[in-house]
């Protein structure tokens, strides 16, 4: 695809080699790179939208060998950076600076594993685990410290209250309608044991919370007649609607959606208050930005700016090719960089 270049306020990142090795600052963005089932090429990229560069293959350049399988959620903290790599049932801990590994942890054979998403709170890394558990591991000792069954098929987690949120998508009974998984599992940070069990739709699979103490989640529903559904959930457990969404991201006190359904003639980027649940929005990238994501995979917020990220397929059914992630100013189109394939998680 050409890149059609957009004068001096707005422009398309240029494509760098694939081995170079963009040392981290304080302007680096990492993305983490999904990639493709089954074929090892989960990646992390890097983009310095200083001068508009973007870098493949950040973490193959630094260890000399590919992330592994699917890539899921990637964290910085306390200097390092933690990546869940669920199809190689690994989690990756680097330097925050050099990407280099520092170590690779690995569920002990026969136990709970397949890692999904990342959460940190006191020192404590936590990870749900897709065999039905979230589990504990000491950034001191980088080992797994305790675990705790949740329920089948935990997805994303979130901190917030002094608990943690765990999403319980139950996503490998899809055949019966997902008959557990229409809950959120909340555990005491303290105790480290479930505290209660908050009702949702079905399928719920995507976290987030905001400073004030309000959790988000999205449900993707059944893909067939219960669409994809943001709710959220305040500290007594009260649940409410807010509209529909495949993937959103958490900044200050805005919930930024984005409404991608398969097949959906039209994409929707909805922004909301996160105190009162009101629609900021109904449209946070503007309808007449030169350039729009035709696939998005995912949303974020730079905080050094408060620039839209968003991530996105090449085409449509195209799990194979690398993709792109678009940012955005103040609803307007700035850049496009390179990334790899399905750009999921970015770290600042």
């Amino acid at each position: 695809m050409a890149l059609l270049m957009m004068g001096v306020a707005s422009f398309t990142a240029c494509e760098d080699e694939e081995d170079d090795l963009k040392k981290s600052s304080n302007k680096v963005i990492y993305v983490l790179n999904e990639g493709s089932w089954n074929n090892n090429n989960a990646s992390v990229s890097a983009i310095d939208p200083t001068d508009g560069s973007s870098y493949y293959y950040q973490f193959a350049a630094a260890n000399g060998r590919n992330l592994g399988d699917t890539g899921q959620d990637i964290l910085r903290y306390g200097g390092k950076i933690y990546i869940a790599v669920s199809g190689s049932n690994t989690i990756e801990v680097v330097d925050g600076n050099s990407l280099t590994s520092i170590k690779t942890i690995k569920p002990e054979s026969g136990k709970p594993g397949n890692p999904r998403g990342l959460a940190a709170s006191d020192g404590k890394i936590y990870v749900s685990l897709y065999d039905g558990y979230v589990a504990k591991i000491d950034t001191t000792s980088l080992a797994f410290e305790d675990s705790i069954a949740v329920g089948p098929n935990p997805e994303e987690i979130t901190i917030a209250n002094g608990c943690l949120y765990v999403a319980i998508s139950d996503g490998l009974n899809s055949g019966n309608g997902y008959p557990n998984g229409k809950y959120v599992s909340k555990i005491g940070l303290d105790s480290f044991k479930v505290a209660s069990k908050i009702d949702v739709i079905v399928n719920p699979n995507k976290m987030a919370s905001d400073k004030s103490g309000n959790v988000f989640v999205i449900s993707w529903g059944n893909y067939i007649d219960i669409p994809s559904t943001v709710q959220k959930i305040d500290k007594n457990d009260n649940v409410s609607v807010l509209g529909k969404a495949t993937y959103m991201t958490c900044y200050e006190n805005t919930l930024y959606t984005i409404n991608a359904p398969f097949g959906a003639p039209s994409i929707e980027y909805v922004s909301y208050n996160t105190i009162s649940g009101s629609v900021e929005s109904s449209s946070f990238i503007s309808e007449t930005a030169d350039e729009m994501p035709s696939n998005p995979t995912c949303v974020s917020v730079n905080p050094k700016n408060g620039n839209i990220m968003v991530g996105s397929y090449l085409a449509a059914n195209d799990y194979l090719s690398n993709g792109y992630v678009y940012e955005y100013a103040n609803g307007a189109f700035k850049a496009r960089y390179n990334a790899g394939v399905g750009p999921r998680k970015f770290v600042y």
